[in-house]
């Protein structure tokens, strides 16, 4: 988690009610600047375009566990409802080793993940971050691949309990909402994530953990939804 994070860690903090052990990672803000956003500028490509922050972490909280345990693998910028063992305790009792957030687009994501602490699945991750070492790529395009021939059992959310605002149906009874963004660029992502939050919790409570350098772009962002909202009217 880094200091621009701190805001999501609050929220984070204050919406899981029921009895699990929260362990956040500290990654030093010089190595998210350096790592994130370095393509992008240039070349127009995902923040995330060849970050092993993600991996590293994945393997680390599984050696960290009990063999045999489960543990749920999630980014900060996320809120949670109650229920969520219930929610979890079917995909544990059918045997799952990983059960992945699923892409608006159908693929599967990284950004909250149930995994088994099993050799398998450290095996997997692994190699996932052995690939990263000589190829380029985004950590979940490699995933997407490797998964086809993982020899364990995996699967994928409900989309509409584990879901983002991209995925849900502003109709479900949601878990898990993952904070995702356009990429519009670092700020505004931010500004986006925080938009996005406000839908559902009141946000005025946590904004003293918001850098003031962000404020400007979350009216920013107001304006370019806005302006995006009247370019659709228009065509109807």
């Amino acid at each position: 988690m880094s200091d621009d994070y701190r805001v999501f860690k609050e929220i984070l903090n204050d919406s899981v009610k029921e009895s699990f052990e929260l362990i956040f990672y500290d990654i030093p803000q010089g190595r998210l600047n350096s790592e994130l956003y370095r393509f992008e500028a240039l070349t127009k490509s995902h923040p995330w375009k060849n970050s092993q922050i993600r991996i590293e972490h994945i393997l680390l909280s599984l050696y960290e566990s009990r063999e045999s345990d489960y543990l749920l693998f999630t980014d900060i910028d996320i809120l949670v409802r109650p229920g969520l063992h219930a929610a979890l305790k079917p995909y544990m009792q059918d045997g799952y080793d990983m059960v992945f957030s699923k892409k608006h687009n159908g693929t599967l994501g990284l950004n909250f993940m149930l995994l088994k602490t099993s050799e398998v699945v450290k095996d997997f991750w692994s190699d996932i971050l052995k690939q990263m070492h000589n190829l380029e790529g985004l950590d979940r395009d490699f995933v997407n691949e490797s998964i086809k021939t993982f020899q364990g059992k995996y699967t994928s959310f409900d989309e509409q309990l584990f879901t983002t605002p991209t995925t849900w149906n502003q109709k479900a009874d949601y878990i898990i909402m993952h904070m995702d963004c356009s990429q519009l660029g670092k700020e505004l992502n931010m500004a986006e994530k925080l938009f996005n939050m406000a839908q559902h919790i009141v946000l005025e409570q946590y904004m003293e953990y918001v850098k003031e350098d962000i404020v400007p772009y979350i009216y920013e962002f107001q304006e370019l939804l806005y302006k995006s909202h009247q370019e659709e009217n228009a065509l109807k």
